[in-house]
């Protein structure tokens, strides 16, 4: 176990050396602790501490003193007074600043209601400080020991009242956000009454159901007065719209261009859509038509709409069919072993169970969905089908087909690589404590030349003998045998065990679901609450903001903000508020999809924290919620990644994004209003993080050796405030510059040979992935000549402490007793440490926190050493825009709590601009959309400096020495990052 943890750290630490160039987000963070050791007067490492967090160190520093049994009764009341005579300090400071705003309110002619609001905020601040002060005399009174040992508790409980809340992360050790399902045992019915008991009976039927071909294979004998004749009435519902099945005018074009045919139909759906192994209706017929995947659920919805859009009668059928395991294993994505393919598709949901012939696994049986068509079959076989003349339902299976592998090039061979020299040459430059379970001071500048001079080879090998090879000969290929027959065979290509029943629609239980909450507490009567299924809101923009609960609370805003010069010159960065009067403005929770408001919550005060939960909905399983704490008045972006991010979401997006940069040029800014300026740039932001973590999963994936499919997942992009509480409640607001929140990115992935060691490399380098994305995607587009974006992840503060000599420890079970008191980080983080290590995870942390642009705090990454799942996670809290600038944080903030009312333009056209001009032009080339891309130039980059090292350092996987080598394949995936940006203008020329 020992052994196993020490290279764990080898592993986490050698992987921060290749990232180079900071980010600015963090996958979560928790409001800063300021609490500072010693008397109040000792030097704080801020000098822009604002009063009311003075407040909260001191009062932090009192709680400490009065629960410190080494400290003596006369020391105690002396440090008390010092801190007493220093909060009184403060505390004048805030009662000037009071008034300076209740002379701006009446100054303002601001509405009597907002100087009631100020005065009653007064009156607040008053009796509080006065609790303490009592409290604090209290101490200082108490002369016998005894009497103080009584009073700690009381004490204590007042102070923590008076504290700032602190935020909880809530990670929870067993669903750790970057994660891999496990197998769902389920088994497959075999009872047509346990279908009919789940989804009810066959949720439409004809007057006179007739007979229909599945898998009888030959039409002798039914070809008589069983046929359903033409002129039988058929439910109108298998001609209509559902959740799936929208006639978008994508999917109009389609059916259009297939000439209504439903054999064109067939075949081209068949050999188009690649098999996703996950279970129920994700996509919708819309989206599986963009991203060219889909489960069997969503590649039945593209047949049926595609088949409704033709004015062709269709159905869904449920049911369990039974494969002989060779053709499961090729179906599942190229496995070798029997067993593992069926553990991925039960990854994915699917109820599955392999029947054995001789003690080996021969068959397996499992639940699916088909379609069904009615057609004009007889006598031609819908050769020539004519629109309304259908005479039989005939069975189509667009999801299940065979591929063909091919082997992708050995760069192991052909480009040796000499890993053990290397891994004995960092080992030297690097402090490795085996006692002590720390690394730390390696060589960062030779690892990073070591890969570059690498990749340059493995680049010029690819250049000079492969210059025009596709993504799929370089890693290996996957193509679909096609078919295109030239009338339908009316049979499945496999045995039906049972069909369950037929239905115009998908039954609800089926579908993936997504559930959003928004409550102050638990206790709240009325929180914005909203349920839609996945289909509905795939591709879809989905926004959580706080708008102005009243015309009043709009007003105090507007207060604040510069009056546009009378010249017309843009508003300078020092004109704009460095703050907002939290306690003078209500707003109000709004959840929009697409710009429409679909929820609100309850008034709420800004800057007061509230509880955002996203619950997903699994068919297969019961899936934990994800809760976050966030302030009123953020302004968020859920990129939603239901499989795959399709090049049509950005193109609508780019559209949107140019339309608003030609407003902003042409300073019209009619109807340009937070959702153009924040909704569209945030959403782009996190989608382009998803799909960029996909190339990087995908190369992965083809590398490493495993199938790997992407489940559900979201991640949150925008904005951040830092609260200045006085007393425990919210006095101002400062911009915290921009946040992303990758809360969920789930996975099946299963090793094609069974080997559970390259599943956990997998998810290990895609989850260290992960956390440099979250740094390098806003980079990309919030940078500009002018604004560089400059900031802090988990893997970066690792890197950095590294850098500084600060050690990196794993903390396991086996040296938690004496790790954990060395570790000097915040006691929020401890306590996290600490569960999740309970709980049987690893986490790799530096021993103390670290300072970086005005940010103070730690990274820390939760690990599962049996699956490599993980969370990479930043404590702390954010010191203001320091990453953006102050003009651009603040503007941003300033936005985010407007209302809806289109912008004057006085201040967003300057920065805006040049960040909308910056957005427009991102293209990303989607690789794992087509193995048929050519690697003339991005992809070659890419591949240096990804594959190789995967290649070198898997099969090294096993010994101390091997394994502290082989996570230096993270190196190249960071490195890869780092890199993106300049290989995609290389080959974009821009």
């Amino acid at each position: 176990m020992y052994r196993y943890s020490m290279k764990i750290t080898a592993i986490i630490a050698l992987a921060f050396f290749m990232w180079s160039s900071a980010g600015f987000f963090q996958l979560s963070y928790a409001a800063k602790n300021l609490y500072r050791e010693g008397l109040p007067d000792a030097k704080k490492s801020e000098k822009d501490e604002l009063p009311g967090d003075k407040i909260d160190a001191l009062i932090q520093g009192a709680r400490k003193v009065i629960n410190n049994s080494r400290i003596g009764n006369d020391e105690k009341r002396e440090k008390l007074i010092s801190y007493k005579k220093a909060i009184e300090i403060q505390y004048r400071a805030i009662q000037d600043e009071l008034a300076k705003t209740e002379e701006k309110i009446k100054n303002e002619n601001l509405p009597d209601v907002i100087l009631e609001r100020h005065n009653g905020f007064v009156r607040q601040m008053n009796e509080r400080f006065s609790e303490l002060s009592k409290t604090l005399l209290s101490a200082k009174n108490a002369e016998k020991t005894i009497t103080m040992q009584k009073n700690v508790s009381k004490m204590d409980s007042t102070f923590k009242k008076l504290l700032k809340p602190q935020k909880d992360s809530h990670i929870d050790p067993d669903n750790l956000p970057h994660r891999s399902r496990q197998p769902v045992d389920k088994k497959p019915r075999l009872d047509k009454k346990d279908f009919e008991d789940a989804y009810g009976r066959n949720s439409a039927s004809m007057k006179t159901e007739p007979r229909y071909l599945a898998s009888i294979g030959s039409l002798r004998g039914i070809l008589g007065a069983d046929v359903a004749l033409a002129s039988e009435t058929l439910d109108p519902q298998y001609l209509s719209e559902t959740i799936e099945v929208v006639f978008t005018s994508d999917i109009l074009a389609k059916a259009e261009e297939l000439d209504h045919d439903p054999v064109k139909i067939y075949n081209w759906v068949r050999n188009n859509i690649e098999f996703v192994p996950t279970y129920g209706s994700i996509q919708g017929a819309q989206m599986t038509l963009e991203t060219l995947q889909g489960n069997a659920f969503d590649t039945a919805s593209l047949l049926v709409a595609l088949l409704r859009a033709s004015d062709i009668p269709s159905r869904y059928v449920l049911g369990t069919v039974e494969i002989p395991i060779e053709q499961v294993m090729n179906w599942a994505g190229g496995f070798t072993n029997p067993q593992a393919a069926l553990d991925f598709m039960a990854s994915g949901g699917i109820p599955v169970s392999g029947l054995l012939s001789g003690g080996k696994i021969a068959k397996a049986h499992f639940e699916h969905v088909w379609v069904e068509a009615y057609v004009d079959y007889i006598p031609g076989r819908a050769a020539r089908h004519r629109q309304g003349q259908g005479d039989t339902w005939v069975s189509l299976d667009a999801a299940f087909k065979q591929y063909d592998y091919t082997q992708g090039i050995d760069i192991q061979a052909a480009v040796p690589f000499n890993a053990q020299e290397f891994v004995d040459q960092v080992q030297v430059s690097a402090t490795i404590n085996e006692t002590d379970g720390y690394v730390t001071g390696l060589d960062s500048l030779f690892v990073q030349g070591a890969m570059q001079d690498y990749s340059a080879q493995v680049e010029s090998y690819l250049t000079q003998n492969y210059p025009d090879a596709t993504v799929g000969e370089v890693l290996g290929q996957k193509n679909a045998i096609k078919q295109e027959f030239t009338y339908l065979l009316g049979s499945l290509p496999y045995h039906t065990s049972l069909v369950g029943g037929t239905y115009a629609v998908i039954p609800n239980t089926l579908r993936h679901k997504l559930t959003f909450t928004l409550q102050k507490n638990i206790f709240e009567r009325t929180p914005l609450t909203f349920t839609q299924s996945l289909p509905e809101l795939a591709g879809k923009k989905i926004t959580l903001s706080y708008s102005p609960a009243t015309p009043d609370n709009e007003a105090v805003i507007e207060s604040y903000l510069p009056e546009p010069h009378a010249n017309g010159t843009p508003i300078q960065p020092d004109e704009l508020p460095d703050s907002l009067p939290a306690y003078l403005i209500d707003v109000t929770p709004e959840l929009r999809i697409d710009g429409d408001v679909v929820a609100s919550g309850s008034v709420v005060g800004l800057g007061n924290t509230e509880t955002f939960t996203m619950q997903f909905y699994d068919p297969a399983s019961t899936e934990s919620p994800i809760i976050n704490e966030i302030d009123a008045g953020v302004y968020q972006a859920i990129g939603l990644n239901v499989g795959r991010v399709s090049q049509e979401q950005f193109d609508n997006l780019k559209a949107r994004l140019e339309e608003t940069k030609s407003k902003l040029e042409t300073e019209d800014y009619s109807n340009i209003t937070k959702e153009e300026l924040l909704g569209d740039l945030f959403h782009t932001t996190a989608l382009v993080y998803h799909a960029e973590l996909g190339i990087n999963s995908y190369v992965s994936a083809k590398t490493i050796g495993v199938a790997s499919a992407v489940l559900p997942s979201e991640t949150i992009f925008g904005t951040g405030l830092k609260i200045e509480s006085s007393f425990g409640i919210p006095r101002t607001v400062i911009s915290g510059g921009l946040v992303m929140d990758a809360d969920r990115l789930m996975h099946t992935v299963k090793a094609k040979d069974g080997d559970s060691e390259k599943a956990k490399m997998f998810m290990l380098s895609t989850g260290m992935m992960s956390s440099v994305l979250e740094n390098k995607v806003p980079e990309q587009l919030f940078s500009t000549d002018d604004n560089s974006a400059e900031g802090i992840s988990a893997v970066r503060a690792l890197k950095l402490a590294n850098d500084r000599n600060i050690p990196i420890y794993t903390v396991t079970q086996a040296n938690i007793a004496t790790v954990l008191p060395q570790l000097q980080v915040d006691a929020q983080e401890k306590s996290e440490i600490a569960n999740a290590v309970y709980a049987g995870k690893e986490v790799t942390v530096s021993q103390t926190n670290i300072e970086f642009n005005g940010w103070t705090g730690c990274g820390y990454i939760i690990a599962d050493p049996g699956t490599g799942a993980g969370a990479y996670i930043i404590s702390g809290g954010l010191n203001g825009s320091y990453y953006l600038g102050l003009f651009l944080g603040n503007l941003l903030s300033i936005i985010a709590v407007m209302s809806l009312a289109s912008f004057s333009g006085w201040v967003i056209f300057p920065i805006l601009l040049s960040i909308f001009a910056h957005a427009v032009i991102l293209e990303l080339i989607f690789v794992s959309a087509s193995d048929s891309f050519n690697s003339d130039c991005f992809f070659s980059g890419l591949f240096a400096g990804l594959a190789p090292l995967s290649l070198i350092f898997i099969p090294l996987f096993g010994s101390k020495e091997a394994a502290i080598a082989s996570i230096l394949t993270l190196a190249g995936y960071a490195n890869y990052a780092l890199d993106l940006e300049a290989s995609r203008k290389n080959c974009l020329g821009s």
